[in-house]
This record gives structure tokens, sequence and C-alpha cells, in this order.
């Protein structure tokens, strides 16, 4: 006896509501809210009948259900995708702030998603970064980050945050944080410099840069083994009140000019100091200011968009980084040795606290005061 809608007649076939419940001898399908009946006795061409009404309802649910997912990308293509749920689930990121903050959460969300097993990674913004590199990495997905994803943030900076680690793979999830730490991407390294590949034309504005500073060199040097140290040297908005008061800091020229000592000692004295800055006026003036520091060989690299000051500096053989994250992937793109400023915040400060120099700091950087 069916509690519910009447059973079909011997003979045919019922669909059920989803009110339907209760036993009968004949048998039923139940899908969802969805019951489909036939009645034993019926006739061959009834039993056919409900099969095949059978069938459809069973795809109509499941596609109703979202069991099936269709990637507009792969749509395109002719191709089904499963739903990220099936296939791994997804990190997103909103990039916030310049250059080198937007290579830092780059590099550490692909890092995040390899360690976790994400399968896909959208990244919304960073139109500076995209006009700097080539990005031909199938994983990552330039757009916007839905709405409804679940946000998960981090307050810590300048170092790794674990709980960032231990994340459902099976989510959806937004990250909010800066992620200023090499330790989120060192297993990944080689991809994160392949998709740091820079765009043909910012490569080829840097390498005229320096070809052009390499020939001019040439007139007034005899150098036989010139070694190009990369100098970058970061003021502008730190000297801000704002950027003061919450801790960040400028490398005084006292440093600079040790490191500069340093790399003579190091590679001996066919050296020529590249000089980048957001404050040239700053730079020239300081060393203007050193008479002792005449024999060095210095060029200014003036004028041009920091996506190409980046690239000059990354063609360089050694570097002596000041403060910030641009003079951090100036290093690590360069390779070789490194000089940096060890002081990247005011002890004691706001700032301070969301350092940690082991996790901002590169592996056998050399740090000095």
């Amino acid at each position: 006896m069916w509690v519910g809608k009447k059973l079909a007649a011997p003979g045919s076939f019922g669909v059920l509501g989803y009110t339907a419940a209760g036993s009968c001898a004949g048998r039923t399908y139940l899908y969802g809210s969805v019951a489909v009946a036939y009645v034993q006795g019926s006739s061959k061409p009834a039993k056919i009948v409900c099969c095949i009404t059978t069938v459809l309802l069973i795809f109509f649910y499941m596609f109703h259900k979202n069991v099936f997912v269709i990637d507009d990308r792969q749509h395109q293509k002719g191709q089904y995708m499963p739903s990220p749920k099936q296939y791994g689930g997804a990190l997103g990121l909103q990039l916030r702030g310049r250059l080198g903050n937007q290579m830092f959460q780059y590099a550490s969300i692909l890092g995040l998603a390899s360690m976790m097993k994400f399968e896909r990674v959208i990244i919304e913004g960073g139109h500076e970064l995209r006009d700097t590199f080539k990005f031909e990495n199938d994983r990552v997905e330039f757009g916007k980050v839905p709405a409804y994803w679940k946000v998960v943030k981090s307050t810590q900076s300048g170092m790794f945050d674990e709980t960032l680690t231990q994340l459902n793979n099976n989510s959806e999830l937004q990250i909010e944080a800066f992620l200023e730490s090499w330790k989120y991407f060192q297993m990944i390294e080689s991809t994160v410099k392949k998709d740091f590949t820079f765009k043909s034309t910012v490569m080829s504005n840097a390498q005229k840069l320096l070809n052009a500073t390499i020939v001019k060199q040439a007139i007034n040097i005899s150098f036989t083994n010139v070694t190009y140290v990369g100098v970058h040297v970061r003021r502008g908005d730190f000297l801000n009140v704002a950027a003061v008061q919450k801790g960040l800091m400028v490398a005084p020229m006292e440093y600079i000019l040790k490191a500069m000592r340093i790399m003579h000692i190091l590679y001996g004295p066919d050296i020529i100091f590249i000089i980048c800055s957001d404050d040239i006026p700053w730079v020239k003036k300081a060393i203007s200011d050193q008479g002792h520091i005449s024999d060095y060989t210095y060029v200014f690299m003036e004028n041009n968009p920091p996506n190409v000051d980046l690239a000059v500096l990354s063609l360089c053989n050694q570097t002596i980084a000041t403060t910030g994250t641009f003079s951090w992937w100036a290093a690590w793109l360069a390779g070789g040795t490194t000089i940096f400023y060890k002081h990247q915040a005011r002890q004691g400060s706001e700032y301070r606290q969301k350092f940690n120099y082991d996790d901002f700091f590169y592996p056998h950087w050399i740090l000095l005061e």
C-alpha cells in the first residue's frame, strides 16, 4: 500500500512525487526527490518506457544537483571538467601592494597550492605583475575570485604562517595575506623562476640599458673581468609619516658604502655598480659627499619603470639590497652573492612584530648592519 500518490494500475507505469513512501508489490526507484515505479505485470512496452523515463530523470537530477560542472574555458574547447571538489579544490588571492609585494603573493599562493594539492589558483588584479612577466602556467588563472569563497586571513607579513598549510584542499578559499616568506614556495622554486620570466619588451629594454653602460664604461676603463653588482636603494614611501610610525626603515648610506667595500674585497677592483632607486637624487648626493669612493665605478639607472629596473638588476652578477620586497626579488632573481641590510623594521615597532627574519631573508645571504 502506498502512502501518498496512488500507484499506477498494472500494465502501466507511474512517476511518484517526493511525498511517496511505503512499499508495493512492484519496484520503486528513488532519486532525491523523484520516485519512479512500475507495477509487476506491466506490459513490455510499458516497462521500456518506464526505463527510459528513469534514465532521463536520473540525468535531470544529477545535472540539477551540479554533479556535472562545465568549466567555461574547457567548454570552449569542447571538453568537460570535474567540479573543483572532485578535482582538488581551489585557492584564490586578490593581489595587494606594488610589484615586489605582488611577486611574493603570487609565488607563495602557488607554493601553498602545490604543498596542499589544491588543483586551481585564481589571481585577481596585479596589472603591474602581468605587465612584467610572461606567465605561462596552466594551473593559474587571472580573473575575479568568486565572492562566495571563504576568506582565510593572516596578519603575519614577513613570516611563515604554518596555519595556512593546514587547509582543506576540497574547499574553495580566498587567502588574504602578504605572504612575504620564501618558505611558502621553497619546494617549487624552479616553477617560480619560470613564471617570473620577463616579457621580451621588458628584458629587451633592460639589456639595451646594460649594453649602453658597458660601452660607455669601456671608453674610460680597462677591466678584463667585469663584475656587475646591482645596488637597489629603497626610500620613497618608506619615509612617509605613517610608514615611519609603523616601523618601516630605510638603509643609511653608511651601510651601502660598507657593502660596496665588501664586494670589492670579494671580487676585486673590476666592479661596476649598477644603481637603481626610487630616489636617485638622494643617492647621487650621498655618494658625491663621499670623496673616498671616487675610485669606484658606478652607473645610475634613471627614469625607468620599476619592472625595467628589476630586469636590469636581475642581469647583474651580485646584489646589494636595502629594504623592502623589491630589493628582495632583485637579489633572488640575480642569484650570486647578496648583501642585505639586516634591519627591515624598527625594533619594538608594529611592523617588526610581523617579521621573522629567518623566514624573510633567503638562506646564505649576508646580513649587514
